[in-house]
């Protein structure tokens, strides 16, 4: 009896180690604390470049708009369309760009865009990402896309801004139209 008022007393002010709820677990606390400060970074894995999200078009009031009066924003959640004309996107002349800016730098290594394919169109664009400075910038892509959705894979880095540029038009005309932009991490 007096040794399991030890133990018990021994228990009650910590000076015997209790064992840990699951022995079994497969991460510690401290891998926990590592995964989530992860998730925060890489914007809970989801679409850094979204509306819902805080990122804006930074180049928006030099960018033109097709169709107006529906939502037109790169960065927005909706892709399907209730009218079967074309849908509403951004679009630059020769040498112009779209920026897009996130909320603040995430670690991210996917890029997916949808540009412009109601025709045979072929963009001829280069794509960058700005680092978490702001200033330095990686070349992603440079030569020409087919239309459609795009997907860049690139190693996991920290990424403030997203720069698309229309570097010649494309087979068709001298703009570069992006229907739908997309920024986030994936494993």
């Amino acid at each position: 009896m007096k040794i399991l008022l030890l133990f018990l007393l021994l228990d009650i002010f910590g000076l015997v180690p209790i064992p840990a709820s699951d022995a079994n677990a497969k991460f510690s606390l401290n891998d926990l604390y590592i995964l989530r400060e992860k998730s925060i970074l890489r914007g809970n894995y989801k679409d850094v470049a979204s509306q819902s999200n805080g990122a804006i078009v930074s180049s928006a009031r030099t960018n033109l708009i097709a169709r107006p009066t529906v939502e037109n924003s790169p960065l927005r959640n909706p892709i399907y369309f209730l009218v079967t004309q074309q849908p509403g996107h951004f679009y630059v002349q020769l040498h112009q760009q779209i920026i897009v800016e996130f909320l603040q730098a995430y670690e991210i290594n996917r890029i997916r865009f949808w540009l412009l394919d109601h025709d045979t169109r072929i963009a001829d664009i280069q794509v960058f990402i700005i680092g978490k400075d702001r200033q330095t910038e990686f070349s992603l892509y440079d030569g020409q896309l087919d239309r459609g959705v795009q997907t860049l894979k690139f190693p996991d880095q920290l990424v403030s801004k997203v720069r698309f540029y229309n570097k010649n038009g494309n087979s068709i005309d001298q703009y570069m139209s992006i229907i739908k932009i997309q920024a986030f991490y994936a494993f």
